[in-house]
């Protein structure tokens, strides 16, 4: 061996335990301009990017995979995956930014993009990604990673995988079609129900939490906020959400029903095996396939009877948003590896795990290498979610309206307040916490 050689291989060796090293140790700190590039005798240097994460199994297995063929066919940057706690990683992210440092990269749940931006912890994406990628994905995603202002919305994420509602039911106790209406949906689950068996058979388990109802409140009519942002929930959007109110005050009370606030009790039904139809997230779909198994059916939610109108769920997404101390360099390298998540390679791999892929252009049913069952319920969640709505992503939202209108249905549901005092005191409440004036 020449003493080249001999070098050439320490090198490499070198190389090796310094990325071991990266990926498990926590990120560096950031400085305003690119860091200085990883330099390897008769190599190019290489642009290393930390990305944080908050993915459980199957999904950080496609994720690693993806990552590393990545790295394997790029030779001019290096992804280093590092995984975070799910209840932790945005505060975590604030926290390290705040302070010069923090990732490169991360993945997010939509819906905690909103107060990032607003102090300036990520980076705008609008002026960095060609609009003709962005116009690929789907829209009711994408807008869950744009964060709204008085004047505009601007991108700081883009979404990966998304997440909506559907109804979920076991089809080896449907002879057609599962129902496609809610007079429909509540007969059939009626005529399900059997209250005397021990333990009780239903045919409906409903969650009545807010995120999983709100898309019928829409459906009714009912607005919490008009188009220009404005709060309508004890005005023009009232109407609507009486009857929303009611509507749920009516499952709620029906004793051949399990629609309960309490999510515990509906999981348990479920996975003892005493329910037979229920509203979930797509992301529980493999929890309802172990259940269920080939017998898992997945439909679109059922269309409000009064008006024959589609309910309008919310859309999350799992969006990738850059720290917004990176340099050029960096960005540029980001950007690359985004289109490479984006793109349909990566995207049929997420949906092979059961995820739900932003790319309108992927066609889901040609995907004959991927399970029956999982090309089905992509499909309605597809469908479903063109349907439905981003979910609000604003500090605002999320540490003041979802509590102030997840209480006026509590309240109803409890029985503590009637549907129009329960409006009434929400409205009022919200005008208070958000610095209107009162409602005229």
């Amino acid at each position: 061996m020449t003493v080249r050689q001999y070098t050439r291989n320490l090198l490499s060796i070198g190389m090796v335990i310094l990325s071991l090293i990266a990926c498990n140790a926590p990120a560096a700190p950031l400085s305003s301009s690119p860091p200085a590039p990883t330099v390897v005798a008769g190599e190019r240097a290489k642009t290393v990017l930390i990305l944080w994460h908050d993915w459980s199994y199957p999904k950080d297995r496609v994720l690693s995979a993806l990552i590393e063929r990545y790295n394997r066919s790029n030779s001019s940057t290096q992804i280093v995956l590092q995984a975070h706690p799910i209840a932790s990683l945005t505060s975590d992210m604030a926290l390290a930014v705040s302070e010069g440092g923090g990732p490169h990269m991360a993945i997010l749940k939509s819906h905690t993009i909103g107060g990032l931006a607003e102090d300036g912890h990520l980076l705008p994406l609008d002026d960095l990604l060609d609009q003709a990628d962005l116009r690929q994905l789907l829209p009711q995603a994408l807008g869950s990673a744009q964060v709204a202002s008085i004047t505009a919305s601007v991108l700081y994420g883009v979404p990966l995988t998304f997440d909506t509602l559907a109804l979920y039911y076991n089809k080896a106790n449907f002879a057609s079609a599962p129902p496609t209406d809610t007079t429909t949906l509540l007969t059939v689950a009626r005529g399900l129900t059997d209250t005397r068996s021990n333990p009780p058979t239903w045919g409906l388990a409903l969650n009545l939490s807010f995120d999983r109802t709100i898309g019928y409140l829409y459906a009714f009519g009912g607005r919490v906020f008009d188009d220009q942002r404005t709060l309508v929930l004890g005005l023009d959007g009232r109407t609507g959400v009486e009857a929303w109110l009611n509507w749920l005050s009516s499952l709620h009370g029906d004793e051949r029903i399990l629609a309960s606030t309490d999510g515990v009790a509906v999981d348990n039904a479920l996975t003892t095996h005493q329910a037979l139809m229920t509203f979930d997230w797509s992301h529980a779909l493999t929890t309802y396939h172990g259940l269920w198994h080939e017998n898992m059916g997945v439909a679109l939610l059922p269309r409000l009877s009064d008006g024959n109108r589609a309910p309008q769920p919310y859309v999350q997404s799992d969006a990738l948003v850059l720290n917004t101390r990176i340099g050029m360099a960096e960005r540029q390298a980001a950007v690359n590896f985004i289109r490479y998540l984006i793109s349909a390679e990566a995207q049929t791999d997420l949906l092979r795990v059961g995820c739900q892929p932003t790319l309108m252009s992927l066609d889901i049913g040609a995907a004959k290498d991927i399970d029956s069952q999982i090309r089905a319920a992509a499909l309605i969640f597809r469908t479903q979610a063109e349907q439905g709505q981003p979910m609000p992503n604003s500090r605002q939202a999320n540490d003041i309206v979802w509590g102030v209108l997840s209480d006026m249905q509590a309240n109803v549901l409890r029985r503590l307040l009637a549907p129009d005092q329960a409006i009434t005191g929400a409205d009022s409440t919200l005008r208070e916490r958000l610095g209107l004036p009162p409602a005229p």
